[in-house]
Order: structure tokens, then C-alpha cells, then sequence
């Protein structure tokens, strides 16, 4: 018998309410990720045909992780643009095909977040794409997580702290 996985993390605003979850490839019951080509698409098909996004994340909206392989393929086009939010990988390089593949997939009404973002002007030309920004709160000093809530709260980005886990981190976020 073959076995599906999919974690599901929650994202809570500032009133601790769920408002989305990202839904993660596992390729087994341990809660971490162990690499394996096409885990994008992976969770993408198994979110649609397996699992049944709605019984995933109610009304909330689901962040999807998509590597270059599975923008280039036009995968996210599988899932309702109302309900997910497509996640660019940091570790896909925004050459002009991409931030192409990115208009192109906004205009179909899907929004963008750049994940595990730091301020760098290579992600200048998706930045006008994108409606949110997620930090790893652990990786940067407060200094360092405020500088870019300042720089693109105006420009109606909403940042999306990773990684607030305890108490004390909750405590300190909104000063970050």
C-alpha cells in the first residue's frame, strides 16, 4: 500500500486567527521535509485529487511552495486561484522567464508570496507581484525583520513572520 503525506501549517494573524495554512510535501509520517524531485507538484496534485483541499483548509486560504519545475509546467493552474497562494521558492533565481511565468500566473488570478524573503534587489522585479513576504523570524535580528515591514507595509505587502513558535517569540514579534 502506498501512503500520501501533506503537513499542514497554520498562519495566524494578529488577533491569532487562522487566516491560511501552507501545506507541505512529506513523503512520510515524520514531520519533516526529506528532499525529493517534485515535491511542488506532489503536493499540488495530492491537495486537489487526494485529499481534498477544502477537508485541508476549510475557508482558509492554502500557501503552496512552487519550485521552477512546477512554475514553468503551469502547475498551480490545478488549483482554484481563489484559494491558494502561490509560495516562490527562495531558491528560484528571478531571471526575466520567471518574473514572466509570475505575471503570467497573476493574471490568472493567483497571488504570489516570496518565501524566506530578505531584503535583495535581485527580488526587485517580483516585488510589484507579490502580495506577501515571509520571514524567518529566528534568522534576523529585530533590526533586520523590521527594516523591510517598514520598507513594504507601505507598499501594501503584508509580511508573514516563519518560525514564531513560543510565547516569548509571539511576545516579541510585533516589535520586530
Amino acid at each position: 500500500m502506498y501512503e500520501k503525506f501533506i503537513a499542514r501549517q497554520p498562519f495566524y494573524d494578529e488577533k491569532l486567527k487562522v487566516f491560511a495554512y501552507e501545506l507541505l510535501f512529506r513523503s512520510g509520517p515524520e514531520n519533516f521535509f526529506k528532499p525529493q524531485k517534485e515535491a511542488s507538484s506532489s503536493v499540488i496534485v495530492d491537495s486537489t485529487m487526494l485529499f481534498d483541499l477544502q477537508a485541508l483548509t476549510g475557508n482558509a486560504k492554502a500557501f503552496i511552495n512552487l519550485d521552477l519545475a512546477s512554475l514553468q509546467r503551469g502547475a498551480a493552474r490545478l488549483l482554484p486561484p481563489s484559494r491558494v497562494v502561490i509560495e516562490i521558492l527562495e531558491s528560484i533565481v528571478p531571471t526575466p522567464e520567471v518574473v514572466q511565468l509570475c505575471k503570467d500566473v497573476c493574471a490568472s488570478g493567483y497571488e504570489l508570496a516570496l518565501d524566506d524573503y530578505v531584503s535583495h534587489a535581485k527580488w526587485e522585479p517580483l516585488l510589484p507581484l507579490v502580495k506577501f513576504l515571509k520571514v524567518d523570524f529566528h534568522s534576523a535580528d529585530g533590526d533586520a525583520l523590521a527594516a523591510p515591514a517598514r520598507l513594504h507595509k507601505s507598499k501594501g505587502l503584508q509580511l508573514l513572520a516563519e518560525k514564531v513558535e513560543t510565547q516569548a517569540d509571539l511576545n516579541q514579534a510585533p516589535a520586530a
